[in-house]
């Protein structure tokens, strides 16, 4: 019954986003998740044992979403040594309106959860060494992926806080920076 037990901790963790979205992450109690998942707090313990747990998950999915829509673009774009740092600016930056209420809460959520226990978001930070090390694996020079990514997620976390100063078009040129700052390494010496 391994599936059915998958769909019940997918329906969990829904639920979970749900109640952050809606009464922000200082109401993610067992009992505000266990009643939006309709599940009893037995029910819901059976599954996630602690809090800890359970933002581990919402962390976990989280990263799981920014990976896959990477994967995506990187397949729309051309080989080469910035296909992977294009595919992260990209998909971190693309679409503005996909920085809704839905992503603030649960961004704001997981920051919430981390200041109050720093060691949950330890797997966010091997994951980013991973995303460094794949950003570099064809030849792009460290400091450059480095200082693109690290530009990337300061804006994206910016949007996410709700305090980017930039208009439309200064993040659209903004961009554009980042990206010839990525395909420029090919022309240097």
């Amino acid at each position: 019954m391994g599936h059915h037990s998958g769909s019940a901790r997918e329906r969990i963790i829904d639920a979970a986003e749900r109640v952050v979205i809606e009464f922000g992450a200082g109401h993610l109690t067992f009992d505000a998740v266990a009643l939006k998942a309709g599940l009893s707090r037995g029910g819901l313990l059976y599954h996630f044992p602690d809090k800890e747990a359970l933002l581990k998950a919402m962390l976990d999915r989280l990263m799981e979403r920014m990976k896959m829509r990477r994967a995506k673009k990187r397949a729309e774009l051309a080989e080469g040594t910035e296909r992977e740092i294009v595919a992260h600016v990209l998909s971190s930056l693309e679409k503005p309106e996909e920085v809704d209420k839905a992503a603030r809460a649960r961004t704001a959520a997981i920051l919430a959860s981390g200041a109050h226990d720093p060691g949950l978001l330890a797997p966010a930070k091997e994951e980013y060494r991973k995303l460094m090390d794949e950003l570099t694996e064809n030849g792009l020079r460290f400091e450059r992926a480095a200082v693109i990514a690290i530009a990337t997620d300061g804006l994206r976390l910016l949007e996410l806080l709700s305090v980017s100063p930039f208009d439309k078009d200064e993040r659209r040129r903004i961009v554009g920076e980042l990206i010839s700052l990525a395909k420029e390494e090919k022309k240097a010496p």
